[in-house]
């Protein structure tokens, strides 16, 4: 069993965050509750993105902090994975019903912590397609994307098909494990959930109300 470094244990507090205090918002809070605060964050790193970029000398509140804890040596001069992160959050939770917003949120932020420290912790053998992924880290990312599916329309007292969520989460897990740039997923990953889920129930798209 190897050792996840501190850091890396930080960085996926950061992460998980989001998962934590949002879904309150999303579940409890008017529709245009949630979008000031989502597009709120979306600003900060937004601006954190583009300081970086630029080389603008100003400190962005919350965003700096976190990019100092949690950025990688590949975002140093960009921040892209949070600056996706919440971009996608902020046009998920404009187009999409809540289920998907819920969902989107819980998969993209519980599955992908779990899956990346279950990878270092364990190792075991790599994915075909992506050597720095491990197939175990895969595994975990699946399960977790299950139960968190399940978490959401649980909370929103929804009935699930099992064969809806295992399908979803696979897809979850399939683009998670791409050899992309590793800032891609916070894209891939809640949107093409949102996306199915949306597809499933065939919800209304820019709606007032959830």
């Amino acid at each position: 069993m190897n050792r996840v470094p501190r850091r890396e244990l930080v960085r996926k507090g950061w992460h998980v965050l989001p998962g934590i205090l949002g879904a309150p918002i999303i579940v409890f809070t008017p529709k245009w509750v949630t979008l000031v605060v989502v597009w709120f964050f979306a600003s900060l790193y937004t601006l954190q993105h583009l300081k970086l970029l630029r080389g603008w000398n100003l400190t962005v509140p919350i965003a700096d902090l976190s990019y100092r804890t949690m950025a990688r040596e590949d975002e140093a001069d960009n921040y892209l994975g949070s600056f996706l992160f919440w971009v996608t959050a902020g046009i998920i939770c404009t187009v999409f019903p809540k289920i998907a917003a819920l969902s989107a949120l819980w998969v993209s932020t519980f599955g992908d912590c779990c899956n990346a420290i279950a990878g270092q912790l364990l190792g075991g053998p790599r994915i075909p397609w992506n050597q720095r992924k491990t197939l175990i880290g895969s595994i975990v990312m699946l399960a977790v994307s299950l139960i968190a599916l399940r978490a959401s329309h649980w909370v929103l007292n929804l009935d699930a098909s099992p064969a809806l969520l295992v399908g979803i989460g696979l897809v979850a897990t399939f683009l998670e494990s791409l050899p992309l740039p590793s800032a891609y997923d916070e894209f891939t990953v809640p949107f093409s959930t949102a996306l199915l889920l949306w597809l499933a129930y065939g919800g209304a798209l820019l709606s007032p109300t959830w």
